[in-house]
């Protein structure tokens, strides 16, 4: 009997450490130790526990509220976080709405049929405005997420996710997630800030919180002293951290891209300064879900991904030079628009790539492409070539007008420190004559401006126009 008690102790420490699903995300929440620390702020930390009481008050003060539809928009990362489970646990859907789409609010609201919006500010619930007269009540058997795409042109698009989906690519060993200080640079209102958050709860594991408005220099120092050793960023929030004096505070023994083409430069750069880390990016979209990561270290992916096995969670192929995806972990549909989608159930990306020997390499995005007197420009190549040149830190390509050419190439860079002592002429001279070795006469940039800084918006990416 001893032996049968201890099997069957042990078959359940198994299970609960172990993936999980769960209808309601303050499940998951109640697996973990409640007196852990679920997420801490520069100021302030808060336990599973706290996470769990604040759900038992709000379902039991707002019980009119089950099974309804809610859109929720913050002021701040932290309120989100902490509230997020709560919502959870009592409406059915949950529209998650990004400020920088304000101006989209009504559109949002109307297409995805809400119930509420909620205000949050400053770790509270500032404010419930009731959107539709007519409310119907829904079974609340798996949580609906409702995130805007980014990127687009013109209204984005709303894909919806059942919560199964969205922590599917979770690891889930509470035992393992306390060794794990997961430090936060995107908005949780984001797919790419969602899955960090999920990750981080569904592993049990803390979550480290800056302010919106944190310099870099600000986060690395907070990341630092909360023994952060797990991020996920863009490649171009990589590339400013690694310019920050400061980067070497951190201990990191995970880090993870995404969101935007991840160059062998960047990759080789966090290599050789964090050589004991896990390096990884991640293939994800809001449409398409997390589709595959790398773990090798080389940009781009396997050909080998390529291959044709139907029983893949997540199928590739290349059509017409773009990449082509079908993936179990993609939205269930979108709420308004709708997705391209061929015969066979492949989404089509958007993302331009080439076959070089074993490896497929990203190009960029299709919709992106400057017209250079007929000729196609891409971009985040020019990027990537520029950032190989040994002075550039960082580089931007856009378009400029030009009446012959219809467009011609031009850049920003943000030269290496240890080259800011030579001139713009000198710089410039040496930066194109790389760029002639490396690139078409077409994609060569016409016209080149050193900056001090480049900007990343909402999502962690460079701000395009």
């Amino acid at each position: 009997m001893l032996y049968i008690r201890l099997h069957l102790v042990n078959l359940w420490r198994f299970m609960k450490n172990t993936l999980y699903k769960s209808n309601q995300l303050i499940d998951i929440v109640k697996r973990v130790p409640l007196d852990r620390i679920f997420l801490t702020t520069k100021e302030l930390h808060y336990t599973y526990n706290d996470i769990v009481k604040l759900s038992n008050q709000f379902k039991s003060e707002n019980p009119s509220f089950i099974g309804r539809k809610c859109a929720v928009i913050s002021d701040d990362r932290e309120s989100l976080a902490l509230y997020l489970p709560v919502f959870d646990s009592i409406f059915h859907t949950i529209l998650l709405l990004p400020k920088d789409a304000v101006e989209y609010e009504g559109i949002f609201l109307k297409s995805a049929e809400i119930d509420y919006l909620i205000h949050l500010s400053a770790g509270l619930v500032s404010r419930i405005v009731a959107v539709s007269k007519v409310q119907v009540e829904h079974a609340n058997e798996s949580s609906t997420y409702i995130l805007a795409t980014s990127g687009t042109s013109g209204v984005p698009k709303l894909a919806s996710y059942s919560l199964d989906t969205l922590v599917a690519t979770a690891k889930s060993d509470i035992n393992q997630g306390k060794n794990f200080t997961w430090g936060l640079t995107y908005d949780i209102n984001r797919f790419a800030g969602l899955q960090v958050y999920l990750q981080s709860i569904s592993s049990g594991s803390t979550l480290v919180i800056p302010s919106i408005s944190a310099t870099m220099t600000e986060l690395i120092t907070l990341f630092s002293r909360k023994s952060v050793n797990s991020l996920s960023g863009t490649p171009s929030f990589w590339r400013k951290l690694l310019m920050a004096p400061s980067h070497g505070a951190l201990q990191l023994k995970r880090i993870t891209l995404g969101g935007e083409i991840s160059d062998q430069s960047v990759l080789s750069a966090l290599s050789q300064r964090y050589s004991s880390a896990v390096i990884v990016h991640i293939y994800a979209s809001t449409e398409a879900g997390v589709g595959f990561v790398v773990k090798d270290k080389k940009e781009g992916f396997p050909v080998s991904f390529l291959a044709h096995k139907p029983d893949l969670e997540c199928q590739l192929k290349i059509t017409n030079g773009n990449l082509w995806i079908k993936s179990t972990k993609g939205c269930s549909k979108y709420i308004n628009g709708n997705l391209d989608i061929d015969s066979e159930g492949f989404l089509n990306t958007g993302d331009m790539v080439k076959i070089e020997g074993e490896r497929v390499i990203f190009l960029g995005r299709q919709s992106g492409a400057i017209n250079v007197g007929g000729n196609k420009v891409m971009p985040e190549k020019v990027e990537s070539i520029l950032e190989h040149h040994p002075s550039v830190a960082m580089a931007k390509v856009f378009s400029k007008t030009n009446p012959v050419l219809g467009s011609i190439v031009a850049c920003e860079v943000v030269v290496e420190d240890s080259f800011k002592c030579l001139s713009l002429a000198a710089v410039k001279r040496d930066i194109f004559s790389f760029c002639k070795l490396h690139l078409e006469s077409f994609e060569v940039p016409v016209l080149l401006k050193r900056v001090d800084s480049i900007s990343i918006n909402a999502t962690g990416k460079k701000a395009r126009n």
